[in-house]
């Protein structure tokens, strides 16, 4: 007979009397099995709760609880119900039988016992028993593999559609790179015209106005330069010492041209004046704090408190430049999606619902963190929805390789 599960099996045999106990026990042990044993239901189940054998031989007629009884109160409980449990009777009505499978028992054995058989079922169900186990953790890891496949799947997809986003991106600069340059000329020879009329005439005030218009036509040739970025090698090549203060008090000065920064908001800067030059794009930075700045403006355009703070800070390895605003806020779920490509909880150009509300195309803060790469910089967002957010834009002292 094949013994292959007795060396590591352990048997619970239930019955009260000790005879039937003497002869299970010794044929069972002889044969490989671990045997425990119990004398009723009861004491039975105390045991289980302690060891779980993987069969159970329980008499039917016990003193206490019999034994279809215990095999119900075995079978409802999650941490037994999977234990394979073998009637024993001297009884051999069929309604007894019945009964024993109708409470969940999978096998019945006969008194008195015939070794041979008691064997044979115990391995039988044991055998199978093996086979449910290997079957249930083979699902398991069929139903891990799904769920890995099911996010590699989903991690592939996005990549996929970013890339594609990315190159939409960059076939939209080109495209609007190319239409702005005419425009442009046109908007610069007409200054300079003004800017020569004005001289002829002595005109004084008209050069306060062209002056605004240079620095808006410099800012988009600037933005043009910027949307069409060169390689990485390239960008590496450009980097040059830029100050912080320097360039946000610039930015800031272009920024008086707009009426509703001028005007409709509260302004506070703060400096760390012991900011050092770090090397960067300028350019690139500028565009940065530009499109920050535009979309703390949106985020305020309906707020009774419109106020804009502006900090730079530095520690031993970074220098940072807040932003602040008492705007809309930002939904936490918003927030991890904020710097994917097209996404904005801004209407698109055409679909407001109030005039002069704010459009957006979902590109701002995904150009803010494509310019940040050359020098490895970031952006951090905290923010309080209804109450405002906090933009910090985190620049390395020295990139990094």
């Amino acid at each position: 007979m094949n013994d292959k599960n007795s060396e590591r099996s352990i048997i619970l045999i239930v019955d009260d009397n000790q005879t039937n106990l003497d002869v299970l026990f010794e044929l069972l042990r002889n044969y490989g099995f671990k045997v425990l044993v119990a004398l009723d239901g009861e004491s039975a189940i105390e045991q289980i709760e302690y060891i779980h054998p993987d069969l159970i031989l329980l008499d039917i007629m016990m003193p206490g609880i019999d034994g279809f009884e215990t095999c119900l109160r075995l079978k409802a409980d999650p941490s037994t119900r999977d234990i394979p449990i073998i009637f024993m009777s001297a009884l051999s009505e069929t309604l007894d039988k019945v009964k024993g499978f109708q409470t969940g028992a999978v096998d019945y054995i006969t008194k008195p016992f015939q070794h041979e058989e008691v064997l044979s079922r115990i391995e039988t169900h044991l055998t199978i028993r093996n086979l449910q186990q290997k079957l249930e953790e083979k699902n398991l890891e069929l139903a891990q593999l799904n769920q890995n496949l099911e996010r590699l799947v989903e991690q592939k997809t996005k990549q996929l559609i970013d890339q594609e986003k990315t190159a939409i991106i960059g076939r939209l600069t080109q495209g609007m790179v190319h239409n702005l340059k005419s425009p442009l000329q046109v908007i610069q020879t007409s200054v300079d015209l003004i800017e020569t009329k004005a001289t002829k005439i002595q005109e004084d005030s008209f050069f306060n106005y062209t002056k605004y218009i240079f620095q808006a036509v410099s800012k988009i040739n600037q933005i043009m330069d910027t949307l069409m970025m060169k390689s990485r090698k390239e960008q590496n090549q450009d980097l040059h010492p830029v100050n912080i203060n320097d360039l946000v008090q610039r930015e800031i000065q272009l920024l008086e041209g707009n009426m509703f920064f001028k005007n409709k908001i509260r302004k506070k800067y703060f400096y760390d004046e012991t900011i050092t030059n770090i090397p960067l794009i300028y350019s690139y930075i500028s565009q940065v704090f530009y499109n920050l700045i535009n979309n703390a403006m949106d985020a305020m355009w309906e707020r009774k408190i419109r106020e804009i703070t502006i900090v730079t800070r530095q520690d031993n390895s970074n220098i940072y430049m807040d932003i602040a605003d008492t705007g809309c806020g930002i939904a936490p779920e918003d927030l991890s999606k904020l710097f994917d490509p097209f996404y904005t909880s801004k209407p698109p150009k055409g679909e407001e619902q109030i005039e002069g509300e704010p459009t957006g195309t979902g590109l701002g803060l995904y150009t803010c963190i494509e310019l940040l790469k050359p020098f490895n910089g970031e952006i951090a967002i905290s923010s309080n929805l209804g109450q405002g957010s906090v933009f910090t834009v985190v620049l390395p002292k020295q990139p990094k390789n």
